[in-house]
């Protein structure tokens, strides 16, 4: 049998080209497997990724976004949302020419609009509701250090006429001092935590796309993370309100505990205000009393170096005395009593005064220094006593809400807004939970912390951002009103049902006029102008001369700049009509009708003159000061009574009555009575005689009568219903909210200024950097 022959062996070149083939086929299909496994994981998540993956790297901003990408974003299981980033790097179409009402908004990732389209993000909407064009500029991962920034930067470019800066109460107010390229790293366009990114990768063709676009890998790479076999970036723009807090970020236990720590804070200092205020008027009240004590001893060493008796102790009694006090001396069977009156006592105070000017010069003349000593403490007293009583007068502040965390970013940013033209509006954006606490069950958290003490955060960042006159708006409540469904599930961000709320509340807050800041008074009084010399200064302030006042009864003095004229009753039939004070009155012009005188106190400026028209029953003069130039040429003082035509102006019963009830109040306290008229050197014998009660050194506000009754309603606390009447800033009365006091009057009133005028026919009048209502 023949023996077949072995086919010929293939040749070298036909096993190469097999070989190939294999390989391609085997190269193709695994290609193939790849690309159909890539579609099935791309379809499987529908073409979105959890995270943004177009992140670049840059020094200053830390990250920004690749011009022109595109991606579908999707956080499951809350529905997916396509991203487009225009040419400029940001969110949405192509941004119009520079120009017209443009607004800027700036902020995080809730301004970005992670997790809804580019036309539902509120700007989009904003832009639909208020007809402006909007320039969305919001970046994830940004913080308050960079909406600074990209705000000048686009101002600089685009001179728009509004920038909104939106302050997520997430994170931003730990992040406020900390710049995002020390947050953030961009690690194959994802951006990360700096904590987080690797030191250094391997580069190599295509990593760019595998590691960033594809869902197959991106897939891989987390069941791996899952097994802690690799790394894999992490949820850098999504935050998480039941994270505890990361070293790039606070977390919600710093925010609910700088809350209770701020209002603690406050609270402490109000209350060492109000510990300080009860402390001066201790204080005040053993100064007064060391003064008399001093004054005593004084007295009692010029009485022991009268050489005539004409500086006794009598004398020296009558000068420390009050009008309408009993003053009485003995010596064996020879006595005398008198009835104090003002003029007595400034009789005394004179004769006091020059012998204490005396006994000074001999005791420098015998080198001593006692008396000296003395009356420096008596000085060294009575300046510290008026201190206390400013102090007092001053009261207790308002209790200060503390500085809102972003106090002093405001003030920068506004300052960089103003040197462009824009105005800054101020946006205060809550934590989902913040809004709604049941917003906590998405996250499984059974046990969750309150929320409410840390809404006074973003109080506080309106009312500073209102002080500074800017525009602002809280969101919570619009964000509310969005509920159920205003973020996303298992997530903070907004839903576009909470942008379009968000939206909403911004475009009505943009359309509402901005309201200008009141520019009220500042506490106190301005320089040169002091408070009403209390009752006991008035007893040894000196008498000015007024032409034709001793006729009518008056005595008329000055203190300081104060101008006080008593008229009293001259005979028994005697009756007072009023004082109706007619050119140089002030709000705190005090004048006042007692069935026994008529009073005007009132502050006096040189140069202005003064008319006051004082009522008798049967006749009228007027009170002129005037300030003719004296012989240096400057203003000097000058009084006269005028006599004018009689007429009675209108009664006023309400008036009568409170005044009679004051008066009621003024003889339980000041116990004054008229006696029969004594000298201070009659001699021994005399007595007072035929005494009553009287109300004729009386003087105060009748208007203030109703208000201070009120607060010091108790017959015990007549003697501070006297102060009160009288201006006395230590009983002033409280003013109702949006009231103050001003005018060193203790009439509570309106503040005012150009933007805010007055109601009711009221004139505003300007008053220590600012107006009131008169």
């Amino acid at each position: 049998m023949a023996q077949q022959a072995e086919p010929p062996s293939p040749t070298p070149r036909r096993r190469g080209l097999r070989a190939l083939s294999i390989t391609f086929q085997l190269l193709f299909g695994l290609g193939l497997g790849l690309a159909l496994t890539e579609v099935a994981f791309s379809v499987r998540n529908g073409g979105a990724f959890p995270h943004v993956n177009f992140y670049v790297a840059d020094p200053e901003l830390g990250v920004r976004l690749e011009p022109g990408a595109t991606m579908e974003f999707q956080l499951k299981p809350n529905p997916s949302s396509t991203i487009h980033v225009n040419s400029r790097g940001y969110r949405g179409d192509e941004w119009p020419a520079p120009g017209g009402d443009e607004v800027i908004v700036v902020g995080d990732s809730q301004v970005f609009g992670l997790g809804v389209d580019d036309d539902r993000t509120f700007s989009a909407q904003l832009a639909q509701l208020s007809g402006r064009p909007v320039i969305n500029a919001g970046v994830p991962t940004y913080g308050p250090m960079e909406y600074l920034a990209v705000a000048r930067e686009l101002l600089a470019e685009r001179r728009s006429k509004t920038v909104v800066v939106v302050l997520n109460f997430v994170n931003d107010p730990f992040e406020i001092d900390r710049p995002n390229h020390e947050r953030h790293a961009v690690w194959d366009g994802w951006a990360v935590r700096s904590e987080t990114a690797p030191t250094q990768v391997t580069q190599f063709p295509g990593r760019k796309w595998l590691f960033s676009k594809s869902h197959a890998f991106y897939t891989l790479r987390r069941w791996l993370h899952a097994r802690g076999t690799v790394e894999i970036p992490e949820d850098s723009e999504l935050g998480s309100p039941v994270d505890a807090g990361t070293p790039s970020e606070g977390g919600l236990d710093d925010l609910v505990l700088a809350s209770r720590s701020a209002r603690a804070a406050a609270d402490a200092e109000h209350q060492t205000a109000v510990t300080a205020l009860t402390g001066s008027r201790a204080r005040l009240d053993a100064v007064d009393k060391q003064i008399a004590d001093q004054r005593v001893t004084i007295d009692r060493k010029l009485a022991a170096a009268s050489e005539d008796g004409k500086v006794g102790n009598f004398q020296l009694e009558v000068a420390r005395g009050k009008p309408g006090d009993i003053v009485r001396e003995d010596y064996g069977e020879s006595s005398r009593s008198l009835q104090v009156t003002a003029s007595l006592i400034r009789q005394a105070a004179k004769l006091r005064n020059d012998h204490l000017a005396a006994q000074l010069k001999k005791e420098e003349k015998a080198g001593k220094s006692e008396l000296k000593d003395l009356v420096k403490a008596e000085a060294d007293l009575v300046a510290e006593q008026q201190r206390l009583r400013k102090e007092i007068a001053a009261g207790v502040p308002p209790q200060g809400r503390p500085p809102s965390r972003f106090h002093d970013y405001l003030q920068q940013f506004k300052a960089m807004c103003d040197e462009y033209g824009a105005e800054l509006v101020v946006v205060a954006l809550p934590i989902d939970v913040q809004v709604d606490p049941g917003e906590w069950a998405k996250y499984d958290v059974s046990d969750a912390p309150d929320m409410q003490d840390s809404l006074i955060l973003l109080d506080d960042l309106v009312a500073d951002a209102t002080a500074l006159g800017l525009r602002a708006v809280e969101v919570t409540a619009a964000l509310r009103s969005a509920q159920p469904g205003a973020f996303l599930d298992h997530d903070i961000h907004m839903t576009a049902k909470g942008h379009a709320a968000f939206a909403t509340a911004l475009a009505d807050r943009l359309k509402t006029p901005l309201a200008v800041p009141l520019e009220g008074p500042q506490p106190g009084l301005p320089p040169g102008r002091s408070f009403v010399p209390t009752a006991t200064e008035w007893t040894t302030a000196p008498e000015v001369k007024v032409v034709g006042s001793t006729a009518l009864g008056c005595s008329t003095q000055i203190e300081r700049e104060w101008l006080r004229v008593q008229c009293r009753r001259r005979a028994a039939g005697e009756g007072f009509g009023g004082v109706v004070v007619s050119e140089g009155a002030t709000p705190a012009t005090m004048a006042m009708r007692t069935t026994d005188s008529l009073s005007l106190v009132t502050p006096l400026t040189v140069g202005e003159p003064l008319t006051a028209r004082f009522y008798w029953k049967k006749e009228v003069h007027d009170l002129q000061i005037r300030w003719p130039a004296g012989e240096d040429g400057k203003p000097k003082f000058a009084g006269e009574f005028v006599k004018a035509e009689l007429t009675m102006p209108p009664a006023d019963a309400a008036a009568e009555a409170a005044i009679a009830g004051l008066c009621a109040c003024h003889a339980q306290t000041r116990k004054e009575q008229l006696c029969a008229p004594g000298k201070l050197f009659d001699e021994y014998e005399q007595d007072v005689s035929d005494c009553k009660s009287v109300c004729s050194d009386l003087w105060g506000d009748p208007s203030l009568i109703a208000g201070c009754t009120l607060k010091y309603a108790e017959d015990k606390d007549c003697a501070a219903r006297l102060a009160c009447v009288q201006n006395d800033p230590l009983f002033a009365p409280t003013c109702p909210e949006g009231q103050v006091l001003a005018f060193a009057s203790n009439r509570c009133r309106t503040p005012c200024d150009e933007n805010h005028p007055c109601e009711g026919g009221q004139r505003c009048m300007p008053w220590h950097g600012g107006g009131v209502c008169l």
